[in-house]
């Protein structure tokens, strides 16, 4: 790992690099064995005296211009060793930059930038490589600390910064190529004064200095664009480029065979790493969950990562964890403390000046969206516009690096770039803008969602509503299936609490309410439990600021469940609580079907405390409710749960009946998930009471309603099951086959499940032995 710690150098072993005399000796040594001359047969040809020839060799004597066209000639160097000579004796070169005084990682960058320009170099042309990424990631200290670590696989090394994204103004082509010029010892009378000239005389000493296989690497740092590049890019076969920028430049990739490689983020640890050569080992290890948490006010960010932890280095009267908290709301802020040009806002600024307008538009009003990641489709609704225009657009601020595309069509803006598009965005100029654009993206997930909930479950209409059009300038996605419904809630998922929350805090009660409950039935399949209890809570809030007791009862009824699903003490002790609420609004109305549901979640939690008797009392109330307001999926449930609770009681033919009846009337409705729910149940009521075949039964028919609507851990369960009844089949081997792979897979996705099979499977195979 290239890093610079305390336990580690202050930086890459840095050879120093050959003076110009030098290397005229190492091409003069190299021609002259080619020759097979000694250096006194060398000295019989040019007339110097062989001790002057050897010194001028070791670098230790700039030749003469008159000596170098002697020995020029003798060894057929075509010009080449002349061309050194007014090098040497010209004034020195600007040496390359040196390298940051502290890196750490990005290992993987940096053999790329080996590969490219070291190991896998064209043999007849510029061997060019950029890097390039968001403003911050560190792509300059990158060059520079790779440029010096490997400085001596080269002759010469010639850097120019190009100012593409600088408080001055981008450096003009002439002004590049002069100082590359000068950097290879050409005099100021010898440059040409139009660039294209420039560029000829460049390639002329490069082409020189390749005749003596002389390598040169030329770093052009912080480049505006591939127009700005191209312009200085001699295209020499002995020589390497390097190049960062902001921008991702397609150009060079098309027109030089450039390679391309991206920087972003650091990775945690290196993030950590990088904190604790500036503030020491002994801080870091005091305060790891401080650490980290500068790390992520940070975005891992190099440019802000070094100036908060120099900030926390210069200041130990506070702990990590206090500047932490004062960074809280502020990272934006990080600057320099002596140049405000160096800082994250005004790194931020320079590349968003630069932006066309519609540019500009789109990226603050990304920074609106509360998601984790963005789509087209959502993006478009928020500027309204097309999705083929938002996904152009976006398209263009991934190339500029201030967007970073993602898998499937998505896209994302890391945590400071999204601060400060949202921080434009608020501006009170703005206010025009903004406040469409956020209800334009409400509304688009509102009925997104809505038309997403009827193609997963279309057999449940009492779930769903019609809300009508959509308002102007939205266009929600259609699904013509139940796949692309719950494949685009898969990808949505971690944006809906954050939408809901939006709503809420912009006094959109209805939104905030309905998308979480929409999104409903999704969850019950996918059991996302984290993501279902943060959005209902915005539910929950957002009914009781409506006062609507029907919407106060179905969240905290919706809630409940999302907290059952939990299932550790304080959870099921919240879910009753819920369930309690959801049937105490309701009170003095004619019942809804939450009424129902929040019997039958009060019912769960007596279950699993083992208070079976009171389990019954409440699924028998809850079955009461459901048929009384005609809910089948309701009445389903109460028999399912009835069906477990009778179980525990002994009372098997009861239980068994209970089961059924809810199986035969999901399986009349369609209702696949619904089917696998009631099944694994009624499969272990038969396993309990002794009617192994129809439990076996039972089980293959819940793996396959579940596989109709990938419900992974449902079918799990399935086979566990299965095992089980397999075992008390008698059939060990297939048993013990079937058991393990459901338990490999509910082991990855609910632990306290698979917890819970393995105590049975045990249980059994222990009685068995």
């Amino acid at each position: 790992m290239a890093r610079s710690t305390e336990d580690a150098d202050a930086a890459p072993s840095r050879p120093q690099p050959l003076t110009a005399a030098q290397q005229f000796g190492a091409a003069m040594r190299r021609l002259r064995r080619l020759k097979k001359l000694t250096l006194r047969a060398l000295s019989e040809k040019v007339n110097y005296h062989y001790s002057v020839l050897s010194r001028i060799e070791l670098g230790q004597l700039p030749p003469t211009i008159e000596a170098a066209r002697a020995i020029d000639e003798a060894l057929g160097a075509g010009g080449a060793l002349v061309t050194l000579a007014e090098v040497a004796r010209s004034e020195p070169y600007a040496a390359l930059p040196p390298p940051p005084p502290l890196f750490v990682g990005r290992e993987h960058a940096l053999g790329a930038l080996s590969s490219a320009l070291i190991h896998e170099v064209h043999p007849d042309r510029s061997t060019v490589a950029f890097v390039y990424g968001p403003p911050g990631t560190g792509k300059t200290a990158l060059a520079r600390w790779w440029a010096n670590l490997h400085q001596h696989d080269f002759d010469h090394v010639l850097y120019a910064d190009l100012r593409g994204f600088d408080p001055r103004q981008p450096a003009e082509a002439g002004e590049i190529l002069e100082r590359l010029l000068r950097g290879l010892g050409v005099s100021d009378e010898r440059i040409p004064s139009q660039p294209s000239m420039q560029l000829d005389v460049l390639r002329g000493h490069l082409e020189q200095r390749a005749t003596v296989e002389h390598r040169v690497l030329i770093v052009l740092d912080n480049a505006q664009d591939s127009r700005q590049v191209a312009q200085v890019l001699p295209g020499s076969r002995n020589t390497s480029v390097l190049i960062t920028s902001r921008r991702r430049m397609s150009g060079l990739v098309i027109t030089a065979g450039a390679e391309a490689i991206a920087l972003q983020a650091m990775t945690k640890d290196d993030a950590v790493e990088l904190i604790r050569g500036f503030v020491g080992k002994h801080r870091v290890e005091a305060e790891p969950a401080a650490v980290a948490r500068l790390a992520n006010l940070c975005a891992r960010l190099p440019l802000a990562l070094n100036i908060a932890a120099e900030r926390v280095a210069s200041n130990d009267t506070l702990t990590i964890a206090q500047h932490a908290e004062l960074l809280a709301h502020g990272a934006l802020e990080l600057q320099v403390a002596d140049d405000e040009s160096i800082g994250v806002r005004a790194a931020y600024s320079y590349s968003y000046r630069q932006l066309s307008d519609d540019q500009a538009r789109v990226f603050r009003l990304c920074g609106l969206h509360p998601g984790v990641q963005l789509t087209a489709d959502s993006v478009a609704a928020l500027a309204d516009t097309t999705s083929a225009e938002a996904f152009q657009l976006m398209e263009q601020l991934v190339q500029l690096s201030l967007m970073q595309a993602l898998p499937a069509r998505a896209f994302r803006l890391h945590d400071l770039l999204r601060d400060y598009a949202a921080e434009e965005a608020a501006r009170p100029d703005r206010d025009e803008e903004r406040e469409p654009a956020i209800r334009r993206l409400v509304h688009w997930y509102l009925h997104t969602v809505n038309a997403a909930s009827w193609a997963i479950t279309p057999e449940r209409p009492d779930h769903h509503i019609h809300l009508g059009p959509a308002p102007d300038a939205v266009t929600p996605v259609a699904f013509p299936s139940f796949d692309s419904a719950y494949r685009w809630s898969v990808r949505e998922l971690p944006n809906l609490a954050g939408v809901a929350e939006l709503a809420l805090d912009h006094g959109m009660l209805f939104p905030a309410w309905r998308i979480p409950v929409e999104c409903f039935d999704f969850f019950i399949h996918y059991r996302p439990v984290s993501a279902w209890i943060d959005s209902f809570e915005v539910a929950l809030k957002a009914a009781e600021l409506a006062d609507d007791y029907l919407r106060v009862a179905q969240a905290a009824d919706e809630l409940a469940e999302g907290y059952l699903r939990r299932g550790d003490p304080v959870s099921l002790e919240r879910a009753f609580t819920l369930a309690a609420r959801a049937i105490e609004v309701c009170e003095g109305h004619e019942p809804p079907r939450f009424m129902a549901f929040a019997y039958i979640e009060q019912g769960e939690v007596a279950f699993i405390r083992g208070d079976f008797e009171l389990s019954a009392q409440l699924c028998e109330q809850a079955l009461a409710v459901a048929q009384q307001v005609g809910t089948k999926v309701g009445e389903t449930l109460a028999r399912t749960h009835l069906g477990s609770a009778y179980r525990a009681l002994g009372r098997f033919e009861l239980a068994a009946r209970h089961g059924e009846t809810a199986f035969t009337l999901l399986e009349a409705a369609d209702d696949p998930h619904g089917m696998g729910y009631a099944a694994v149940p009624l499969a272990r009521t038969l396993r309990a009471s002794g009617d192994l075949e129809r439990a076996l039964h039972y089980c293959e028919q819940a793996a396959r309603a579940f596989d109709r609507r990938d419900d992974f851990q449902g079918k799990a369960e399935a086979l566990a099951e299965r095992g089980l009844t397999l075992l008390a089949l008698g059939e060990l081997e297939e048993a013990r086959t079937t058991f393990d792979g459901a338990q490999d897979r509910l082991r990855q996705i609910n632990q306290r499940v698979a917890e819970t099979y393995a105590a049975e499977w045990n249980q059994q195979t222990a009685a068995e032995r």
